[in-house]
C-alpha cells in the first residue's frame, strides 16, 4: 500500500518540471528564452594579447644526404616564420553581475592606422608641440571575424573554464601586426559585438571596445 503513495509524489514532480512554459534551460538547444542568466554585459577581458609562436625546429641535417636507392628527395631544412595571432578573451556577466556563457552570434572587428591619414585630414595637419601623433592617424577597420556561438561543440570549444572568458585565436592579420617584435610600439583597436537571444525572440546587442598594446 505504501508504494503507490511512493510513486504519485513523483509523478507530480516529473509532470511539474515539464509543464508548457516552464523556465526549464535544455543544454541541448541554442534557444536560451527563459534561462535566468542571459548575459546582461560583454567586455573584452585585459588577458587579450599578441601571441608569437615558436618556430619548429629544423630536421637533422644528414651530412651524407639519402642515398639513390632511397628515392626520396632532399628535406627543406628552413624552419618556417612563427605564427602570430591575436588570442581574444571575452567575458560576459549576467544580471548578478556573474560569469556566465554566452548563446548568439559574434563579431570581431580589428581596427588600425590609416596609411593615408595624412590624405584624409589634409597634409597640412601636424601635430603640435605636446600632441600625440597617434591621436592624428584615424584608424581603419582592417579584419573582421564572425563566430557563431549557436554552434554548441564550437561554444564548448572556445570557452576556457580557467578564466571564464571565450579565448578566441584570430589570425589571419595585417602585416604590421605579424612583421613587428615585442619592442614595436603597437595599437590594435578591437570593438567586439554580440548579438543575446532574449526570451521573447528578440535580441540585445552587447558591444565593447579595448587597445591591445602587446
Amino acid at each position: 500500500m505504501l508504494r503507490p503513495l511512493l510513486i504519485l509524489p513523483l509523478t507530480l514532480l516529473l509532470a511539474a518540471c515539464n509543464t508548457p512554459g516552464s523556465p526549464g534551460f535544455r543544454p541541448g538547444s541554442v534557444n536560451s528564452g527563459g534561462w535566468p542568466f542571459v548575459p546582461t554585459s560583454m567586455r573584452i577581458y585585459p588577458l587579450t594579447h599578441i601571441e608569437r609562436g615558436s618556430p619548429p625546429p629544423a630536421p637533422p641535417a644528414n651530412p651524407t644526404g639519402p642515398s639513390p636507392a632511397d628515392n626520396v628527395q632532399p628535406q627543406d631544412v628552413t624552419p618556417p616564420p612563427a605564427q602570430v595571432r591575436l588570442i581574444a578573451h571575452l567575458e560576459f556577466r549576467d544580471a548578478w553581475g556573474d560569469t556566465t556563457k554566452a548563446v548568439g552570434s559574434l563579431t570581431i572587428l580589428l581596427y588600425g592606422p590609416n596609411s593615408n591619414a595624412n590624405a584624409a585630414r589634409g597634409s597640412n595637419a601636424l601635430p603640435r608641440d605636446g600632441d600625440n601623433p597617434d591621436a592624428f592617424a584615424p584608424e581603419t577597420q582592417q579584419r573582421r571575424y564572425d563566430i557563431d556561438l549557436t554552434d554548441l561543440k564550437r561554444n564548448a570549444e572556445l570557452y576556457d573554464p580557467a578564466t571564464r572568458t571565450y579565448r578566441i585565436p584570430l589570425s589571419g592579420l595585417p602585416d604590421w601586426i605579424i612583421n613587428s617584435t615585442p619592442s614595436t610600439n603597437l595599437r590594435i583597436t578591437l570593438r567586439a559585438e554580440a548579438k543575446s537571444p532574449r526570451a521573447d525572440g528578440s535580441s540585445v546587442l552587447l558591444v565593447d571596445e579595448y587597445v591591445v598594446t602587446k
